[in-house]
């Protein structure tokens, strides 16, 4: 340290020698010890102390024009240091701060020594003066920079020092901004760019590569001050391309130097800037350059061409601070951007003005979009979307403007969704979809306060996981756009994008892994605008129009994805799936409350659903006798969706690849359909959906639809009340007969038409699938019938309607007025008849029948439980399972059906009810009663215990049945059969029944048929046949169906093969109450009446009660009762054989 500071004192002594030697060897000594002290800061403050008294002596080397060229270059190395060093800059006076500004820019401009103008400059380039002090000195130091850029003396080292020294004044540009002095320094420097820009610019066409690349490290470092160019600029630059550099160039072009044209062309056309629009015939000239290049073979200068493209960006692109700058963006500046965008003022004479900027910005994307269509390498692929990004960022906040969206953002985004993704070009198509996902979220992003860079990210961490095989020279810079939140005018241009980037996984995309990729992407983006234009749907202020533009709009989506996945062969589950995604987003981000408004109908466009309302309702009437009503041409949005929806749904599930997945989703859609929405108009769409695609195998979109319905209206009892007969009760009749349309349709027959056999292919199906049918059907019908049943003042309409529907169906294919046109069929040809067996037993099962109460035996009341279309339906089945019943299956289900039915029968207590049971069944039973012999065991034993059933019913009627010669004739085919029967099971309780019903009628007209049976029977002694008597007055016969004037009386009998007590109703015939005359009978005396006979009339009389102890009266049934086991009988022991008291009655009669 001593010796240190000694040879400091040596080297004051010899600076101020007037030998050269001495000085010269006092500066290279302190050059020596300066070198030594950067790395200790003891010698450091040894230097700072040894400052004041070596500045003098070289600042008047600097000013002495007579100074050795050695001893002045020594001089300046060593200020050089003390400018440079922090803590020696720091200690240097202001007074000789100022001394020594002023002799450097002097010394640089005045001296003819190369090595002493290329250290001056170095001092300049590298000093850390104060900023204010160096704006003081701001004219004379930048002309003496300008001066070293000229290079007088032809100095390479020179020139880069000049360089530099922008490069400083570049940088002080920002610190004094820091410092408030930004105005005055940023003008100076702009006003004076003129000046000292030339001198840069022009080495760009430079032989020398180094001096080239040193002007391009210096105007990319200060292109802030130069682009967008001053006035004055602009036209110094304009006179020199037209006189020197454009031949330069030309000049380059010839030599091979392609690349070095370009770099030098992209500076040139955005120095010239917006006066390029004044000077047209030049610019002109220059774009031929760059017309050569960008169909240049080589990628290297395709790739410059690219870049010097932005130059003709800046050029033609200015956009103002107040437009392009960064900040969180405000409603009132959206607003205000949104006035500026249409106004299109003039601005500069950059791009806002007037009508001028279609054109320009056409001609910039013109060679983008002809590179990203063309063939090109990845690399220049790569440099086309990193020009294009520049051009949205430079283009601000108005890069949200329609017209330049139209301009700029579509074409290039729709060029990238027609190429043909691979592995190695994915990342192209993944930049674009960030970008345009960026621009949909930026709606969202504005209403939850997201910053734009956590909704990057957040975009970023949601996109697919192929990563991008971009090498480093394909990588993007990032260039940020200011995008705006949008309003629903904008949702036509959405869905353009979305439809382009979707349908190229579709037609453009072979790789599995990448249209997985696509269809995530672009359903993410889907939802984003969904929730987008939901922001604006709530708001009032939104107009009618652009809700309904917006909708179609979304809507045109719809139909997109459903097209595609039905025409897509080689469609996997996945793509399947999501397609049915893009349709559920809507109903997830829009409100019910639009697209359940009946002010928002959209025309219902659908083709399958359309030729069926035209042509398939018609031939499906042939069929069922009506078909579900069809649409109006205008839809609610949510049915113009489920329609859609399910229409895929129905499509797929015939397709190998369908799977549960597929189902499931449809159940979870369905099922929130019809919560939210109405679910009479949801139910009657999907019904529609289903008849529309009846040719299809759609038994399990069906098994989706009924369980969805059903724990719908589980979870809801009041979401499906219904009136009976009303169209939403028919469209669920329609919805439980589908099942039969379908199985009707697969069965392979053999059909008779016009005399003509038509043979119906069979193809083959899972049984398994016919048995979930049958459970669903039978729990969908039980909730929905139960509903009714509470609800409904006529318990059993539900029952009928979707009776009446059956009847109509098994009428038509009973007669063969119908044969589809397409077939299927399952493995075997009984299940359709299984199906209508079970769904038979079923209704049976779940009938209410009317109870007769004591008031109706009080009053005379009559009364029916409305159960005839169900009856017909029960005979119609029995009329077609007698062709059906050969194999274990079909006898099961015979035998179960017949079970049902003689519970049914079992329980009819009122007349009207148990002649209907008699009309819809006498023709039915008659083949199954008549071939007893070729039938099943079983069968036989259910058929002789139905038999019986009906003839005890028949006798215990209320009003009771008058058994005259009409009655007669209606029964006289099947008592043909039954009184003769082999099995005396069937003849002997049908005898019995004769002679207790018509045996005693002395009134009657036997019927043809019955002739010779009557007649063997009564010769063997086994029926009796009543004379006939002349009547007393001449009266009409009565009507068998009319009932007894007078009310009968009652009496508590037990009932056979029942669960419970049953009132036997006894009419009164020998009552005096009643004053009924009765025919006088000459040859009969009056006799005194037996104790038995008493003992009836003391039952007539009400003077017995019941094993309750209950008065007189009757118990009815409903169908719970044919669960019920059988209860020990409490009768007391005045009860009687009913058929005995009968003949008894009959007797005293």
């Amino acid at each position: 340290m001593a010796n240190f500071s000694e040879q400091l004192e040596a080297i004051k002594t010899l600076i101020l020698s007037t030998a050269k030697s001495e000085k010269s060897f006092a500066y290279s000594t302190l050059q020596h010890l300066q070198e030594q002290s950067s790395t200790d800061e003891s010698l450091i403050r040894s230097l700072v102390e040894f400052i004041p008294s070596v500045l003098p002596p070289i600042i008047g080397e600097i000013q002495d024009s007579d100074s050795d060229e050695e001893i002045v270059t020594l001089a300046l190395k060593c200020l050089g240091f003390i400018l440079y060093h922090p803590s020696l800059v720091a200690a240097i006076p202001m007074e000789y701060v100022h001394q020594v500004l002023e002799s450097l820019a002097r010394l640089i401009k005045m001296t003819k020594v190369k090595v002493v103008c290329n250290v001056g400059v170095w001092c300049i380039s590298i000093q850390q003066l104060d900023a204010s002090s160096l704006a003081c000195h701001f004219d004379s130091l930048l002309m003496a920079i300008v001066h070293s850029l000229d290079n007088p003396v032809g100095s390479l080292s020179m020139t880069f020092e000049g360089i530099q020294a922008i490069f400083f004044f570049w940088t002080i540009f920002f610190m004094v901004a820091v410092m408030k002095l930004s105005t005055q320094i940023s003008e100076k420097m702009r006003d004076s760019s003129s000046i000292w820009a030339a001198p840069i610019y022009r080495r760009l066409l430079s032989a020398d590569k180094r001096e080239r690349d040193m002007c391009i490290r210096c105007l990319l470092k200060i292109k802030s001050l130069i682009i967008p160019s001053p006035l004055a600029l602009s036209k110094a630059i304009a006179r020199d391309v037209k006189l020197k550099l454009l031949p330069g160039m030309k000049e380059l072009l010839k030599q091979g130097k392609k690349v070095e044209a370009l770099q030098a062309w992209g500076w040139f056309i955005g120095i010239l800037g917006s006066y390029s629009l004044k000077t047209r015939q030049l610019v002109n000239e220059m774009l031929k350059i760059p017309e050569q290049t960008f169909s240049d073979p080589d990628p290297q200068v395709q790739i410059a061409s690219q870049v010097a493209w932005e130059g003709l960006i800046d050029a033609l692109v200015y956009v103002p601070s107040d437009i392009c700058g960064p900040a969180t963006i405000h409603q009132s500046e959206v607003q205000e951007i949104k006035v500026k965008s249409a106004d299109k003022t003039e601005v500069n004479g950059g791009i806002v003005q007037g009508g001028g900027h279609s054109k320009g910005l056409k001609l910039i994307m013109t060679p983008l979009i002809g590179i990203m269509t063309s063939k090109a390498e990845l690399s220049v692929q790569s440099s086309s979307l990193n020009t294009w990004c520049y051009l949205l960022h430079k283009l601000g906040s108005l890069v949200n403007d329609p017209h330049i969206l139209d301009t700029v953002l579509e074409p290039m985004l729709k060029a990238v969704f027609n190429i043909v993704l691979e592995d190695r070009n994915i990342w192209v198509w993944r930049f674009c979809i960030h970008l345009l996902q960026d621009f949909v979220q930026s709606k969202i992003r504005c209403v939850n306060n997201v910053s734009h860079d956590d909704a990057s990210h957040n975009l970023s961490a949601r996109t697919g996981d192929i990563s991008s095989p971009v090498s480093g020279e394909c990588s993007l810079k990032n260039y940020p756009v200011k995008w705006l939140p949008w309003d629903c005018s904008q949702t036509d241009f959405f869905v353009r994008m979305i439809r382009m980037a979707f349908n190229q996984a579709v037609v453009a995309t072979s790789c599995l892994e990448i249209r997985r990729v696509i269809y995530d992407a672009t359903l993410k983006m889907f939802h984003m605008l969904l929730k987008g234009v939901q922001v604006d749907f709530a708001k009032p202020s939104t107009a009618y129009d652009i809700v309904m533009q917006s909708m179609n709009a979304i809507l045109a989506i719809v139909k997109m994805v459903s097209e595609s996945a039905l025409h897509e062969e080689d469609a996997t589950n996945d793509f399947q799936v999501t397609c049915l995604y893009f349709l559920e987003a809507i109903t997830q981000e829009l409100d019910p409350s639009i697209l359940g408004s009946p002010l928002y109908r959209i025309a219902l466009d659908i083709d399958v659903i359309s030729n069926f309302q035209h042509t398939g309702g018609d031939r499906l009437k042939v069929l069922i006798g009506n078909s579900p009503r069809g649409f109006m041409d205008n839809v609610l949005p949510v049915i113009y969706l489920t329609v859609s929806y399910f229409s895929m749904v129905v499509q797929l599930s015939s397709k190998a690849t369908s799977s549960k997945r597929t189902l499931q989703e449809a159940h979870r859609y369905f099922y929130n359909l019809l919560c939210s929405y109405d679910s009479l108009e949801v139910l009657h769409a999907v019904v529609t959906v289903l008849y529309a695609y009846v040719g299809t195998s759609s038994l399990p979109v069906w098994i989706t639809i009924a369980k969805g319905l059903k724990d719908c209206i589980a979870n809801d009892m009041m979401l499906l009340k219904i009136q009976p007969g009303s169209t939403g009760s028919l469209t669920v009749c329609h919805l439980l007969l589908h099942p039969f349309v379908i199985c009707y349709l697969q069965k392979p027959l053999s059909m008779q038409k016009d005399g003509k056999s038509v043979t119906l292919p069979p193809v083959s199906s899972e049984k398994s699938m016919l048995e979930q049918v049958r459970e669903m059907w039978v729990s969908l019908y039980c909730i929905v019938n139960s509903i009714h049943v509470q609800e409904s003042s006529r318990r059993n309409q539900f029952a009928e309607d979707l009776c009446s529907s059956l009847n109509c169906f098994l009428q038509r294919i009973n007669t063969g007025d119908y044969v589809p046109e397409v077939y299927a069929s399952f493995s075997s040809q009984d299940h359709f008849c299984l199906l209508c067996a079970d769904v038979a037993k079923c209704i049976l099962e779940n009938v209410h029948l009317e109870k007769v109460t004591p008031e109706a035996i009080k009053f005379g009341y009559t009364g029916s439980s409305g159960i005839n279309n169900c009856l017909e339906f029960i005979a119609m089945l029995m009329k077609l399972l007698w062709t059906e019943n050969s194999d274990a299956s079909a006898i099961a289900s015979v035998l179960r059906l017949l079970t049902s039915l003689i519970q049914l029968v079992g329980c009819l207590q009122w007349q009207e009810d148990i002649v209907c049971f008699t009309k819809a069944f006498y023709d039915t039973l008659l083949p199954w009663l008549s071939g007893v012999e070729a039938q099943n065991e079983s069968i036989n034993h259910e058929l002789q215990q139905l038999w019986i059933e009906i003839i005890k019913t028949l006798q215990r009627s209320w009003p009771a049945i008058n058994f005259d010669s009409s009655f007669l004739k209606l029964q006289a085919p099947l008592l043909e059969k039954t009184l003769d029967h082999p099995s005396s099971s069937i003849s002997d309780p049908t005898i019995t029944f004769w002679n207790s019903t018509y045996g005693d009628q002395t009134k009657l007209d036997f019927p043809p048929c019955l002739l010779r049976v009557l007649d063997k029977l009564s010769r063997l002694g086994k029926i009796k046949i009543q004379k006939k008597t002349v009547p007393t007055s001449p009266t009409e016969h009565d009507s068998s169906l009319k009932s007894v004037d007078t009310h009968p009386q009652y009496k508590v009998t037990s009932a056979l093969n029942t669960c419970s007590k049953r009132v036997k109703l006894l009419q009164n015939m020998v009552d005096d109450a009643c004053k009924k005359k009765l025919p006088s009978c000459p040859k009969r005396k009056r006799s005194e009446l037996t104790e038995r006979q008493k003992e009836v009339r003391r039952a007539q009389q009400g003077r017995t009660r019941d094993s309750s102890g209950h008065g007189p009266g009757i118990r009815t049934y409903t169908s719970v009762d044919f669960s019920q086991g059988n209860e020990d009988s409490q009768d007391s022991e005045d009860i009687r054989d009913p058929e005995l008291i009968l003949d008894l009655l009959r007797r005293v009669a």
